[in-house]
């Protein structure tokens, strides 16, 4: 039962990163899968309850790959670094858009519960940038402010590299961007993996 619960949240990834929300039905789902509708009732009630469960599963997936700002002994530098790499890891990979990219276009016609998952990424992404950019060295630590403004920078050039590099069917938009930004913040060349 949990491994057929496993394979729709990943299917129904697989559709939201593809073509949105609004891109399959559960009889898309039943019919990959090889099962009833109602397998996929028994599983989720609703479609809403499927996205939140893959929303909630990305964005788990994210904070695991987050090293603690707090207690890392990686510098600011290193761990944007890192940062940087997991987003260029997961185009190359899953050769599709950040599932929270999508949601956020259609964020209107989301339930409520989609919508605090959806939330919950930005908040999530935003405050570990933030712990990041304030705890460089004393003598560099930014305000909590000017941090904060830093975090939206980052997250919003590293998203906005995706999207256009999707749209194009090119991934090197994303490289020189992610490139053009680590040079910005750093002074310094970020080197990328050509193959994941």
């Amino acid at each position: 039962m949990s491994n057929t619960r496993e394979q729709l949240t990943d299917r129904a990834e697989d559709y939201i990163r593809s073509g949105g929300f609004s891109s399959f039905s559960f009889r898309d789902l039943a019919k990959d899968l090889g099962i009833k509708s109602a397998s996929v009732h028994y599983h989720f009630p609703t479609k809403s309850d499927l996205g939140t469960a893959v929303a909630d599963r990305y964005n788990q997936r994210f904070k695991d790959a987050l090293p603690d700002p707090e207690t890392s002994n990686r510098f600011t530098e290193e761990l944007i670094r890192h940062y940087i790499r997991m987003f260029h890891t997961e185009m190359m990979q899953a050769e599709k858009i950040c599932l929270c990219a999508v949601l956020s276009v259609e964020r209107a016609t989301l339930s409520d519960d989609m919508r605090a998952s959806l939330e919950t990424f930005y908040t999530l992404n935003l405050d570990w940038l933030t712990r990041v950019f304030t705890r460089q060295a004393p003598d560099a630590a930014l305000p909590r402010t000017q941090a904060y403004q830093r975090a939206c920078q980052v997250l919003s050039a590293l998203q906005g590299a995706l999207i256009g590099a999707w749209a194009m069917q090119d991934r090197s938009y994303f490289e020189k961007s992610a490139r053009g930004l680590y040079k910005d913040l750093f002074g310094k060349t970020l080197k990328l993996p050509k193959h994941i």
